[in-house]
């Protein structure tokens, strides 16, 4: 017999549009109800943290000798950005569950969650930090692995002027993101109660969506 999915924009749930449809339900219906690329979050320090992660991820030099600095500070696992995709049945359907964890221990199934920018992170802003439990959740499903706690690493950065150069295509002096050489680690501790609450609510903003897009869609 063929599965039967709850309706969404896309074939699958993940934490950014959970996360985006809990604050903000017009703008999540924007972008993926509409695809209007233009009411995705994109700033400098958005950028920033994509070149970080990509560089970490395959392994390679920025060019950037405090960012490269940076990257050298960051604990290593043996899986990185790998998408854990799953499938769970629900009384409305089955859902489709994705996440990339930045790292993840292959054997153990522990991750790391990295963060960069001038925000301060602290341990009780890393402790209601969502996105965690969120991935421990999806270890769970896809493994049977119960985690109690997981990492969460904060690269501290600064915007930095640099002075024009004569050989800079760019007219005047810029601003650009640098990492300021502090780098924080916070464990984050939670229960099996933690994942399954975590699991209900996203079943929950699923089934929520499904009936704005449905709606939609009509």
């Amino acid at each position: 017999m063929k599965k039967h999915y709850i309706q969404l924009p896309r074939d699958h749930i993940s934490y950014s549009q959970v996360s985006l449809f809990k604050s903000d339900p017009k703008r999540y219906a924007e972008l993926y109800f509409n695809n209007d690329k233009s009411f995705a979050l994109n700033n400098s320090g958005l950028s920033y943290g994509k070149v970080f992660a990509e560089s970490l991820e395959h392994e390679v030099e920025t060019g950037d000798l405090l960012t490269d600095a940076a990257l050298l500070l960051i604990p290593k696992m043996d899986t990185r950005d790998k998408e854990i995709a799953v499938e769970v049945k629900t009384s409305s359907g089955w859902l489709k569950i994705i996440g990339r964890p930045d790292m993840l221990d292959s054997v153990t199934k522990n991750f790391l969650e990295i963060k960069t920018g001038k925000g301060k992170w602290t341990q009780s802003k890393a402790n209601k930090h969502s996105q965690l439990i969120f991935y421990a959740m999806l270890v769970y499903l896809k493994w049977k692995v119960v985690l109690n706690e997981t990492t969460l690493v904060w690269v501290e950065t600064t915007d930095v002027i640099e002075p024009h150069s004569p050989s800079d295509w760019l007219p005047e002096d810029r601003k650009v993101i640098k990492p300021t050489g502090k780098v924080e680690t916070f464990k984050v501790e939670f229960t099996l109660k933690d994942i399954l609450m975590c699991l209900a609510e996203t079943v929950r903003i699923a089934k929520a969506i499904e009936l704005e897009f449905v709606a939609y869609v009509k």
